[in-house]
């Protein structure tokens, strides 16, 4: 979305500059995940926050306000707030402030993204480093919060699962050769759109490879400085699906022939196909 970032918050937080007392300079924040649904889970996995400075305190906020003339970014945010809230008492002076400022007056302090800590212990601190915003350390509470909360609960989910899985591999096989393959991701069509598709799915590979989630590797190169050509980022196979067999209905080894064709050995893909019709008995497939 093309929107002015004065706006990306919650409403109540428009007038928050002329309730703190007077003469604040300096506010510092933290962002702690105090506590948890789910049995058997007392850490997280912190992720998403370098998406969040490059998409949002970087990009928008220099490309749909530092580089956009102060008349009409404050004529935006006036007619966001006057058709908002009746009446708007809360002024555009702070908004002028901060435009000739020109940068952010912000410092975070961050856990490194992928660490997993213990629930109800901050994984970041904020705060402001100019006297004359200290309002804004808690503006930006709310796109950092939908920015974070996703991917730390999807990167703490995969994490929780590879544990599991690295468990019983090593009791059973003895090493974990397969683990980062055995909790593939095809959660793209179920997810709200394809922002929280790639946020959620690039959280699932800081744990595993198996993804159907094509943009999230995207994301992970456009983000976080992967790189396809010289990293296993994520992977998956050119599988079939339901179509594919409806339309080979009458005869069930016509659909694995054609999918055994269109997986030539020589790409390496068919092994997978090999080792699943071998556990089958020949029966099976006739």
């Amino acid at each position: 979305m093309n929107i002015n970032p004065f706006t990306l918050i919650d409403g109540y937080k428009v007038g928050h500059i002329h309730q703190y007392p007077q003469n604040t300079e300096v506010i510092l924040s933290n962002l702690t995940a105090r506590s948890t649904r789910r049995p058997n889970t007392d850490k997280v996995v912190f992720a998403g926050l370098q998406y969040f400075i490059k998409e949002y305190l970087i990009k928008q906020w220099n490309e749909n306000f530092f580089h956009k003339p102060i008349d009409e970014v404050v004529h935006k945010f006036n007619r966001r707030i006057n058709n908002y809230i009746v009446p708007n008492n809360v002024g555009d002076q702070h908004i002028r402030d901060l435009h000739e400022l020109g940068y952010l007056p912000i410092i975070i302090l961050a856990l490194p993204e992928g660490t997993e800590y213990p629930i109800k212990v901050p994984s970041l601190l904020i705060w402001d480093t100019d006297g004359r915003f200290g309002w804004f350390t808690n503006y930006l509470e709310t796109i950092l919060s939908t920015s974070i909360w996703g991917p730390c609960t999807s990167a703490t989910t995969a994490h929780q699962y590879k544990k599991l899985l690295t468990k019983y591999a090593m009791e059973t096989v003895g090493n974990t050769d397969f683990v980062q393959w055995q909790a593939h991701d095809f959660s793209f069509r179920g997810m709200f759109g394809l922002e929280a598709a790639c946020m959620s799915g690039a959280a699932h590979l800081f744990s595993f490879t198996g993804t159907d989630t094509v943009p999230a590797i995207d994301f992970l190169e456009q983000y976080y400085n992967a790189d396809c050509e010289k990293e296993l980022v994520g992977g998956s196979v050119a599988a079939t699906e339901h179509s594919v067999a409806c339309a080979n209905m009458n005869s069930f080894m016509s659909n694995f022939y054609a999918v055994e064709e269109s997986f030539n050995e020589t790409t390496g893909q068919w092994e997978i196909i090999r080792i699943i019709s071998e556990s089958e008995s020949q029966n099976n497939l006739d």
